[in-house]
């Protein structure tokens, strides 16, 4: 059945569809008066609702509320080193398929993009639009929280969970800094940029309480670290595999 995202805020007993959502249920998907859709809030609540038009005008009418679908049980806090180009995004849509719970974009020593400050706004928005775009098409029923980019040092001072930073410089594998007892409910984990963590930045995570790992002999490229990362951390705890 067609998903499609609503903020929390606009569902009640009859949605009304913005353009954009009209092209993809009536243009895209052909859909027409009286087919069924599953409305999602981002938050955890699937809703399942008819599509109405009237006047040429389209709309949703609930049905009901549907069961919530299961969120993996670890929540990861993913701190990204700001990346160039499509990279980002790619990242965005990525983590938010392998159950994600939330990103933060990390300005570091050796980051490349800035970002004038009326851009950062339509940077996160874009950003926020992939994920829930992602959320979608991997029927999640909760979108992660994308943040706005914050410097290094901020979030290592609020990372919340077992904290973990991936360095090139790193001799200890992941594996060995993760608990082997009970699973941990939060992991907070930090990547970095394309030229990777400086050292003195690992010696601030690492005295802000992160342990500084490895994913093994070869060096990755700071997405292919993320997904990988991801993975592992989803398959020990989480819901994956």
């Amino acid at each position: 059945m067609p998903r499609l995202f609503i903020p929390p805020e606009e569902i009640q007993g009859r949605i009304g569809l913005k353009p954009r959502d009209v092209r993809y249920l009536v243009r895209v998907l052909r859909l027409e008066e009286g087919d069924e859709v599953v409305v999602f809030d981002g938050r955890g609540h699937r809703y399942h609702c008819r599509l109405l038009e009237e006047g040429g005008r389209w709309s949703l009418e609930v049905s009901e509320e549907l069961p919530p679908e299961p969120e993996p049980p670890l929540r990861v806090v993913l701190g990204q080193g700001l990346l160039k180009g499509e990279k980002m995004k790619w990242v965005i849509q990525k983590s938010t398929e392998l159950g994600v719970w939330r990103i933060v974009p990390l300005i570091t020593t050796r980051s490349i993009p800035i970002y004038e400050e009326g851009e950062v706004g339509l940077k996160v928005m874009r950003w926020r639009r992939i994920a829930e775009e992602a959320s979608k098409q991997s029927n999640r029923a909760s979108v992660p929280h994308i943040e706005g980019p914050v410097v290094l040092e901020e979030f290592a001072l609020q990372a919340p969970g077992l904290k973990v930073a991936l360095w090139e410089g790193a001799t200890t594998p992941l594996r060995e800094v993760l608990p082997r007892g009970e699973p941990p409910e939060e992991i907070s984990v930090v990547i970095g940029p394309e030229g990777g963590l400086s050292e003195p930045e690992a010696v601030m995570l690492e005295q802000e309480g992160f342990s500084l790992c490895s994913l093994g002999p070869r060096v990755l490229r700071s997405e292919t670290a993320t997904l990988a990362a991801l993975a592992l951390l989803q398959h020990l705890f989480g819901d994956l595999g």
